[in-house]
């Protein structure tokens, strides 16, 4: 469901954003980049837990990891909110 809501939102954001100056283009293109790096976290999350599953990582690692790309999302969601303050 998450991948449906990103893409909507991304496509919402791509089709709005050429109707606007060039400035205003550009900061939705930043936006959109924030959100499909938000995407793609989301999915190393979900490869990591596979990896420990199969045995392939240490649980401990993958917790390290999972924070980080969680923290790194929390951040791009931060940016994101930021712009459509402006």
């Amino acid at each position: 469901m998450k991948k449906i809501t990103l893409t909507v939102a991304s496509l919402a954001l791509a089709i709005s954003g050429f109707s606007i100056n060039p400035d205003s283009v550009q900061v939705k293109q930043n936006q959109l980049d924030l959100v499909y790096m938000i995407s793609d976290c989301e999915d190393m999350i979900e490869w990591i837990k596979w990896d420990v599953e199969n045995g392939k990582i240490y649980q401990e690692y993958a917790d390290l990891y999972i924070e980080n790309l969680l923290n790194i999302m929390s951040k791009a969601e931060d940016l994101i909110e930021n712009i459509n303050k402006k």
